[in-house]
């Protein structure tokens, strides 16, 4: 998977953003990389896995991988969680979320299996959007 710093300028996809936005990159991870670790506030996985299941942007037509370890293995490739009575494969789009300033926080998908298996804390902004339920709009670009 592609690595990118939290909080860097998005390039994965600039076509899918309008030229007006500012969009920056929030939990693409990878190995070798350190991250922010800490428990979520109550709730963010609830509405991280809605936001997966509801409001996926940018969907390719193949899938990323985890590239952290993995106690199990088969673990990483392809990821898939249950949210609600849903299975989710994860790696094959991305969530934007508008924070409060109208900044685009475009994160993989995979996000959420970042948080929920590899204790990655996203920064608090990205929390507060998630929570507040703020995706991005649709076909904008």
């Amino acid at each position: 998977m592609t690595y990118y710093e939290d909080r860097s300028p998005y390039v994965y996809l600039p076509g899918t953003v309008p030229d007006v936005v500012t969009a920056l990159n929030i939990g693409w991870l990878d190995t070798g990389r350190e991250f922010p670790r800490g428990t979520p506030p109550e709730g963010f996985v609830e509405a991280l896995s809605r936001l997966c299941l509801q409001a996926p942007h940018a969907r390719t037509r193949g899938w990323h991988a985890c590239a952290l370890p993995h106690d199990a293995p088969g673990t990483s490739s392809p990821v898939t969680v249950v949210a609600g009575e849903q299975t989710l494969l994860l790696g094959t789009a991305e969530l934007r979320v508008v924070s409060a300033d109208g900044t685009w926080f475009i994160a993989p998908d995979l996000v959420l299996h970042y948080v929920t298996d590899h204790g990655y804390l996203p920064p608090d902004d990205f929390v507060e959007a998630v929570l507040s339920g703020r995706d991005a709009p649709h076909d904008t670009a």
